[in-house]
């Protein structure tokens, strides 16, 4: 399960996610949109697994176990995996990130999204935040192209490019205030392009929520 500008992202990208597909972390907790519904072309060509049991769970497996545990009990290889906001969560994310790209085919793809600078959010604990260069170590055969990587925050339906760097809180408010009505707009104007955030705060950086999108291919074996 994601948030709407993951699952937005995704349809972005959309014509690289072939079946089968593996959802990680995919039990609905009441305030996600559904993966599968967007992505599932046919009964049986989409499977999602979670450490919990519950609504779009098929699998409940910690993937962190031995590969030869994970692979017993995953049809794999996938020639899609999605890995929404759940790295976060894990105690052992090198483990299960090892695993991930273990079951991931040749070739296929993966969508990985974690958070950058988010809030403290315990499902049940909350361990990391991370960065590009993070999710590349986490996932040595894998390439991510920067053209398919970026940042959102929570504002809906808007990207930052990779190459762009995380979001800072002026960004956002700027770009944000299309959303809404003139005095949204003119408050944004005002905090997002006069300087007065940056200027009120003793601060070089100061961002908002921001979670980081990464699209991955596989590499070939050799």
């Amino acid at each position: 399960m994601g948030d709407r500008n993951q699952l937005r992202f995704g349809m972005l990208h959309r014509r690289v996610f072939r079946p089968p597909c593996l959802e990680i972390g995919s039990r609905d907790s009441g305030y996600t949109v559904s993966f599968k519904a967007a992505f599932a072309p046919a009964a049986g060509a989409y499977l999602g697994v979670d450490m919990e049991p519950g609504p779009g769970v098929d699998v409940v497996l910690d993937l962190t176990a031995d590969f030869s545990q994970v692979a017993g009990r995953l049809p794999g290889p996938f020639a899609t995996i999605f890995c929404l906001s759940v790295l976060e969560h894990c105690r052992q994310p090198f483990r299960m990130a090892e695993n991930i790209q273990r079951l991931l085919a040749p070739g296929g793809a993966l969508y990985v999204s974690v958070p950058f600078a988010w809030e403290i959010h315990s499902f049940p604990v909350d361990y990391w935040r991370f960065t590009p260069e993070a999710i590349r170590l986490l996932f040595p055969g894998v390439e991510f192209p920067p053209g398919s990587c970026a940042y959102h925050s929570q504002v809906e339906d808007i990207f930052y490019p990779l190459a762009e760097g995380p979001p800072r809180l002026g960004r956002v408010l700027n770009r944000s205030g299309r959303h809404h009505g003139p005095v949204y707009r003119a408050l944004s104007a005002l905090l997002g392009r006069s300087g007065l955030v940056h200027r009120a705060l003793p601060y070089d950086y100061l961002f908002p929520p921001v979670q980081l999108d990464m699209i991955g291919h596989k590499k070939e074996s050799r």
